[in-house]
């Protein structure tokens, strides 16, 4: 856990940095469990934001205010089977609004949040997956350009 809150007090640092500039996205890869769901919760946790963070698996989306007015939108795609589902909840909306936006299960619109270019939005892709032992996660984080 220690290891998961330094991964996102550093991912905050960046939003901080681009806040306001365009939108950031997290696109979160993983197997179920392997912490996509923590990690927001974590990463809710540094930008000051007080609600409880649930996973939006079934509502789809939800979205928190942290301090300084930072917004996290928190998107689940595990039930959606098309990106139209992405657009219809208000993704080019929440672009728009220039906010913070974690993706759980990108990698079922891997091409289309590709094709989302750099002045349009930054985003930075977080892959998870089990590590060797138990309880432990290997994380690799890139961004879009670099992929």
């Amino acid at each position: 856990m220690k290891l998961t809150h330094e991964i996102t007090r550093r991912l905050v640092e960046v939003v901080r940095a681009e806040m306001g500039l365009r939108p950031i996205i997290l696109a979160l890869e993983g197997p179920l469990g392997a912490g996509k769901t923590t990690l927001t919760k974590e990463l809710a946790k540094v930008m000051g934001v007080k609600d409880e963070i649930v996973s939006p698996t079934f509502v789809l989306h939800r979205q928190y205010e942290g301090y300084a007015g930072l917004v996290l939108n928190h998107i689940d795609c595990y039930r959606m089977e098309e990106f139209g589902e992405l657009l219809q909840i208000g993704l080019r909306k929440m672009i728009g609004r220039k906010s913070l936006i974690v993706i759980e299960w990108a990698d079922k619109f891997e091409k289309e949040i590709k094709g989302l270019r750099d002045e349009e939005s930054k985003v930075i892709w977080v892959k998870m997956k089990y590590g060797g032992k138990e309880n432990e996660r290997k994380i690799r984080i890139y961004e879009n350009s670099r992929y």
